[in-house]
C-alpha cells in the first residue's frame, strides 16, 4: 500500500513539478493564462504554494527508483499528452485531479481481469478525473475521462532532459 502511495504521488510530481523559493512575503495568487489560482490555501497549511523543489522531488524519486531497482518490470513513470490534459483543465470547475491506477484495457482483455500485476508497465496505466469543490467528478464534453498514459519503461523518452529517471 505504501508503494502504491508513494507512486501516485511520484506520478503527480511528474504532472505539476517545478520550483518554489521561499520569501518573506510570498505570492498567494498565480497567474494562468486562462485565469487567477489563489494559493493562499497552501499557505494556511505552511506551504509556499502547492510546488516542490527538484531537489525535494529528486529525493523522492530516487527513493522508489531504488526501491524497484531489481524489478525490470515495474512501472517508473507515466507520460500524459500535455494538450489533452490542458484540454480537459479548461474546465474551470474542477478543482482537484484524481490519479488512479489500473489495469489496462488490453491487460483486462486478454485474462487479467481482477489479477494483481503489481507494478507492471505491460499491466499498469493512470485514468485521470477531475472533480469539483463538492467532490463530484467531471467529464469532459464527451463524457468521458483521461487515459492512454504511456507508462515508462517500455515507452521512455530517450533525449533530452526528460530521458533521466530525475529531474534535471
Amino acid at each position: 500500500m505504501r508503494k502504491t502511495t508513494f507512486f501516485c504521488s511520484s506520478v503527480a510530481l511528474t504532472l505539476i513539478v517545478a520550483c518554489s523559493k521561499r520569501n518573506s512575503t510570498p505570492e498567494t495568487k498565480l497567474a494562468t493564462n486562462t485565469r487567477e489560482v489563489n494559493l493562499s490555501q497552501y499557505a494556511i497549511m505552511g506551504l509556499d504554494s502547492p510546488f516542490i523543489s527538484i531537489d525535494t522531488a529528486n529525493v523522492m524519486l530516487n527513493s522508489y527508483l531504488q526501491s524497484i531497482e531489481n524489478h525490470n518490470n515495474e512501472v517508473k513513470s507515466f507520460i500524459v499528452d500535455a494538450d489533452a490534459l490542458r484540454y480537459y483543465l479548461q474546465n474551470t470547475n474542477i478543482k482537484h485531479v484524481k490519479l488512479m491506477l489500473a489495469h489496462k484495457l488490453n491487460y483486462v482483455r486478454n485474462g487479467g481481469m481482477n489479477n494483481y500485476a503489481g507494478m507492471d508497465h505491460n499491466a499498469m496505466t493512470v485514468v485521470i478525473a477531475g472533480f469539483d469543490s463538492n467532490s463530484d467528478y467531471i467529464y469532459s464534453p464527451q463524457g468521458a475521462v483521461l487515459d492512454f498514459s504511456i507508462p515508462c519503461p517500455s515507452s521512455c523518452p530517450t533525449s533530452g532532459t526528460a530521458a533521466s529517471s530525475n529531474l534535471q
